[in-house]
């Protein structure tokens, strides 16, 4: 199937004191009928409005990303982005409705799998641009920062030294330091301060951030320390300061897998699982590397269990169930593969996990 580059832009943006939206549709259409191996690397649709004006406002956008046909019989790897950016600074009222549609038509022989779904609240796009505040990132902190560590210790009189309990690892904190667009004049400075306060407010509880060079990785943080802007004569420069209160790094997509197998964790470090046990199943027995859990009783028919090998926790049904569970907890998934023994109403969902 031959590579395509559309090429196409058409206006999004609003005049102040008038226009309207070009809203015709935007679409991208694949047609595959051949029998080899397709890779389309990415879509990507990227919708920006942007609105200075005090009057009230009441726009439509729509994405369609339709259709993608395959008849073949080769395997595909589709990758598809959207980002619908609202960058609105004025104390007008605002009536906005966003829609994206995507339609999957699929006639072919092979075994399709559709897992990857993900969401982010700050995005790092590969220019460096950080969404939503529209601003460069000049440099930031991924690999110059590790978690904090506590630990535990206790000193005994009279003896040299402590005595070592073991470490628990802290809070991280990860900095963005970045740049504004250049031009603006004083009025827009203090706009843009406004729209700081307004992403980055700690009182909004932690947000995913996701850069868009290493898309499987998501960093959990939220606002906290003190901005001190460096102000030029039309642009500014700042750092963001961030905290991941959870120190790990999670794996943006989730992982899935039924029944007997392999599992993998792409991460370098443990990660929790979680156990999906559909009915009709009665004393069913799982094997995770070795580690055996069991449910005494009968799970009926429409009815699921789940179990947190991190919280050790079962619930059917939202009841709790614990004391059915039998077996050797908590259990983490290791870093690489781990075989598992399992029925195949047995479903285990877990997300890579780093340092």
């Amino acid at each position: 199937m031959a590579r395509f580059n559309s090429g196409v832009k058409y206006n999004v943006k609003k005049i102040n004191g008038g226009g309207t939206y070009n809203s015709a549709p935007y679409i991208v259409i694949v047609y595959d009928s051949g029998i080899s191996d397709d890779i389309i690397p990415s879509l990507l649709v990227n919708a920006s409005v942007s609105d200075s004006g005090t009057g009230i406002d009441s726009s439509q956008l729509k994405v369609t990303l339709s259709p993608i046909l395959d008849t073949g019989t080769g395997q595909e790897d589709i990758s598809l982005s959207v980002n619908v950016n609202i960058n609105d600074l004025t104390q007008g009222q605002d009536i906005v409705s966003l829609m994206y549609h995507m339609t999957l038509s699929d006639s072919g022989k092979g075994t399709d799998n559709i897992n990857h779904v993900a969401q982010t609240f700050f995005f790092i796009d590969n220019g460096g641009e950080f969404k939503p505040l529209n601003v460069l990132v000049l440099k930031d902190s991924r690999y110059d920062t590790f978690p904090s560590l506590k630990e535990y210790v206790e000193e005994i009189p009279g003896r040299h030294g402590e005595i070592y309990f073991g470490s628990k690892l802290g809070s991280r904190l990860l900095e963005l330091h970045v740049a504004s667009t250049d031009g603006l004049t004083p009025e827009q400075k203090e706009e843009f301060k406004r729209l700081c306060a307004k992403y980055l407010n700690p009182l909004n509880g932690t947000k995913p951030l996701i850069f868009g060079d290493d898309i499987e990785k998501t960093y959990v943080v939220k606002y906290a320390g003190k901005i001190d802007p460096i102000q030029y004569a039309n642009w500014m420069e700042f750092t963001i300061p961030f905290k991941m209160t959870n120190p790990y790094i999670i794996g943006t997509f989730e992982k899935k897998h039924s029944g007997n197998g392999i599992l993998t964790n792409a991460g370098n470090t443990e990660t929790p699982l979680l156990i999906e046990i559909q009915g009709n199943i009665t004393n069913p027995s799982i094997i995770i590397g070795g580690q055996i859990v069991t449910y005494t009783g009968t799970i009926a028919a429409g009815k699921k269990l789940i179990i947190d090998t991190e919280k050790i926790t079962a619930e059917l049904d939202g009841v709790d169930v614990i004391e059915n569970l039998v077996g050797e907890l908590p259990i983490m998934l290791q870093p690489g593969n781990t075989s598992v023994t399992a029925d195949s109403k047995v479903t285990f969902i877990w997300k890579d996990r780093w340092i």
